[in-house]
């Protein structure tokens, strides 16, 4: 596994040692999805962590109008969950979804929690990256707000540009709260 993406994030941006990142790897499966399966609905509660190593995953939800609402794509390198769900063992509203066969390196909740307690590493790493999240839905919201069908597309043409080749229009207009 010398040579997984997980264990180059492990290194690189969470900053785990050498020496932890066997033991730490060690705490994860390898777990392959086709396209268009979920891996968690409505109503169900989150029992996994997700990296993506290869794929593409979505996370959204069904509006009372029964419309799909996307909050976010997660590819290659990209950490995904429903954290309440997942620690608290809550049903979740939301959904999980891959929409491309997707290779993922998934973690329990007994293995994740020692993970975040033993290695400080990557408890500060998984952090941040939660604090990325937060940062970017708060601005997708803020953004929303204003912007124009028009200027969100463009912005997400913009900001996203490899998703667009990638991800059905449909779904992406569910991101951005438009039609097709």
């Amino acid at each position: 596994m010398d040579d997984s993406p997980l264990l180059a994030q492990l290194k690189e941006v969470y900053k785990v040692s050498d020496k932890d990142c066997p033991r730490l790897i060690q705490l994860f499966e390898t777990l392959e999805v086709k396209k268009n399966k979920h891996l968690l609905r409505s109503g169900e509660i989150a029992r996994y962590v997700y990296f993506v190593e290869k794929g593409c995953l979505r996370q959204y939800y069904i509006n009372n109008s029964g419309e799909e609402r996307t909050i976010y794509f997660k590819t290659e390198n990209g950490w995904c969950s429903e954290l309440v769900s997942f620690l608290d063992n809550k049903p979740t509203e939301l959904c999980l979804q891959a929409l491309e066969n997707s290779k993922l390196q998934i973690i329990n909740q007994k293995n994740w929690v020692y993970a975040i307690t033993r290695f400080q590493s990557f408890a500060m790493g998984f952090i941040r990256a939660q604090q990325d999240t937060n940062y970017v839905l708060k601005k997708r919201l803020a953004e929303a707000t204003v912007e124009t069908p028009e200027e969100k597309y463009l912005r997400f043409m913009k900001e996203d540009p490899h998703l667009l080749g990638r991800i059905p229009l449909y779904h992406i207009a569910a991101y951005l709260a438009m039609t097709p």
